[in-house]
């Protein structure tokens, strides 16, 4: 019989991640399952090394392995070097 897996779907940052678009808020990212989220389906940018960090620390603060606030720090690198305004 396999072992489970503790998944945090509901971990969330202190402060979301605001995607800026037009000069207003186009979404909010509350935690790293969102972020994992648009970094698979919504994110331009699926290469570079900033991209995979991010989406690597995003699953392992999911999988209680590193701190959720690493998993922001890393989404809003990956951000920041597809030219995305997020704050």
């Amino acid at each position: 019989m396999g072992s489970v897996i503790n998944v945090g779907f509901s971990l969330i940052w202190e402060t979301p991640v605001l995607i800026q678009g037009a000069g207003f808020c186009t979404r909010a990212i509350s935690g790293p399952r969102e972020a994992l989220r648009y970094l698979q389906k919504d994110f331009d940018q699926h290469s570079g090394q900033l991209y995979w960090d991010a989406v690597f620390s995003c699953m392992t603060a999911l999988r209680y392995r590193s701190a959720p606030s690493v998993a922001r720090q890393y989404f809003l690198f990956a951000c920041d070097n597809a030219h995305i305004d997020a704050s």
